[in-house]
């Protein structure tokens, strides 16, 4: 796939760029309708929040873990390749996870559908800059974040249809028609690679050291509300992640070719995207995950419905893609990525005061601003991210920039389930000190807030009398917690301001700067 030389876009370009905002079109009805399985699943399955939410970050996790050294598989066997086999992985992870009878199955096949997601994501990015002329690559990257909005918009709405209408499982089985379509389309429209006889060899070694230290710590991170900041296992597991990714960074240097470009982080404007996307990303995912279980446990809608109110904000970002993308065109970048970091922290904001008993038109309104502020950003983001990373470097860059994104991904759902049980465990207990209940009673109302779904039936050792207080003084615990997020959510999208406007300022949206090494 080699850049276009023109202004113009071609027809088999344009199949091929269809055929990509598919596949990310793919990737976050994925995303945001697993969301909406949790309820239904911990119905099937029993388990608590901190085991389900595996379901969401083990897939982002190995993403993460695995996009960087995917991204070199890209260089050596081609874009068209490393799409097409990780479409099918993507695929046979899907099947695992729809037919998976037990929670352990179910996760293996999430992580399969992450190593998938890992090896097309870094070609995918990448052809949509090689594919556009400089002239129209805000444009273009508007048009795939809009298939991305798009995704989202339609991903809840369609969980929540699937979930009344039939299973669950079918959220899993719509991945394996609109996969195959998708390959199709790329073995017709897209060119081959012409690939160098001579291959550079992929360091599986730091491959692995990389990936193992990433789930390591992560997974430490996750295990915080189990075993407690205290715990020896938690420090052991944080030392260990830290001291293979130490390893990792050691062996890299001594690499004739290396894994990741050491100028890459001597250029500010991508490594300001980076941050800023990493901070962003937490945000969106923090939002998903909490609001799902908002809407459907303490307001009380069902899945459906819930799908239902999560269109007033993931519409507005599939809406901003292209105009968002055009104003990059026009206006440069700096402008739409402060305005996105600015409306998100209106919308967190509005968020942190949510109760237990907001109004529809509330909710609604902070998810719009939230989907408005989060397009802007992402649209500008990304280009911002591909503009500045010079074009031999462009499926590591990228690589590097998703890793980031979905490191931020799986920390704010680790962290954010984990906040809500810890602070809404100590409003809890203080709510219930004037009550004269047993050291088990207590244990047994603590756990209640880990758990995906509160109702009454698990208050079986209350007296009835007692159930609809407590059972109100847990939904009050859920959403202090909530709240104690949606604040740490404001100030991050407004850290992610101050880096916008200390990084972008050295990158320019005109073509002469497409592509070229800023500050390396």
């Amino acid at each position: 796939m080699s850049p276009s030389s023109s202004s113009t876009i071609s027809f088999q370009s344009w199949v091929v760029l269809i055929a990509i905002g598919l596949l990310i079109f793919l990737m976050n009805i994925d995303y945001t309708a697993v969301n909406l399985t949790l309820v239904p699943i911990s119905e099937e399955i029993n388990a608590d929040l901190n085991s389900l939410q595996w379901l969401l970050s083990g897939y982002v996790l190995v993403w993460a873990a695995f996009v960087i050294p995917a991204g070199r598989v890209a260089d050596i066997y081609g874009k068209r390749n490393t799409l097409i086999a990780g479409l099918v992985v993507f695929m046979l992870g899907s099947s695992l996870t729809g037919f998976g009878q037990s929670l352990e199955v179910l996760i293996m096949g999430r992580i399969l559908q992450g190593c998938g997601a890992a090896v097309f994501t870094s070609p995918a990015w990448a052809s949509i800059f090689t594919l556009a002329p400089p002239q129209k690559q805000g444009f273009v990257m508007g048009i795939i974040v809009s298939f991305a909005g798009l995704g989202l918009a339609i991903g809840p709405t369609l969980a929540g249809f699937i979930i009344e209408e039939m299973s669950w499982r079918w959220i899993f089985y719509v991945n394996i028609p609109l996969g195959i379509f998708v390959i199709a389309i790329l073995y017709l429209y897209s060119p081959k690679d012409l690939l160098e006889e001579t291959r550079q060899k992929i360091d599986f070694v730091g491959a692995f050291l990389l990936a193992s230290g990433l789930c390591t710590t992560v997974y430490a991170l996750n295990q915080i509300e189990v075993w407690g900041v205290t715990s020896s296992s938690f420090w052991g597991l944080i030392s260990g992640g830290c001291l293979l990714i130490g390893l990792y960074i050691l062996r890299d240097r001594t690499q004739k070719v290396r894994m990741v470009p050491s100028h890459l982080f001597r250029n500010k404007p991508y490594m300001a995207a980076t941050a800023g996307e990493f901070l962003m990303a937490m945000n969106f995912s923090m939002t998903l995950v909490l609001m799902g279980l908002y809407l459907q446990n303490t307001l009380h809608y069902s899945s459906y419905e819930t799908g239902l109110i999560f269109i007033s904000m993931t519409i507005t970002m599939g809406l901003l893609g292209p105009i968002g993308g055009k104003m990059v065109d026009m206006f440069g970048l700096k402008v739409p990525m402060v305005f996105g970091t600015l409306i998100t922290t209106l919308a967190m904001g509005m968020m942190t005061f949510l109760t237990t008993e907001s109004s529809l038109l509330y909710v609604a309104t902070a998810l719009f601003f939230a989907g408005m502020g989060l397009g802007s950003y992402f649209t500008a983001c990304n280009t911002a991210m591909m503009k500045s990373a010079p074009q031999g470097d462009l499926n590591v860059a990228s690589g590097v920039y998703t890793m980031f994104m979905m490191l931020g991904n799986t920390l704010s759902i680790i962290l954010s389930t984990s906040f809500v049980v810890f602070f809404g465990r100590i409003h809890l207990l203080q709510n219930t000190e004037r009550m004269n209940l047993s050291a088990e009673q207590h244990q047994d109302l603590v756990n209640i807030i880990s758990k995906v779904e509160h109702s009454m039936s698990q208050l079986s050792g209350f007296a009835p009398e007692q159930l609809p207080q407590l059972l109100n003084w847990v939904d009050e615990a859920f959403v202090y917690g909530l709240s104690f997020n949606m604040a740490m959510g404001t100030l991050l999208a407004l850290t992610a301001t101050g880096i916008t406007l200390w990084g972008m300022g050295d990158l320019k949206s005109s073509s002469s700067h497409a592509h070229a090494p800023v500050g390396a």
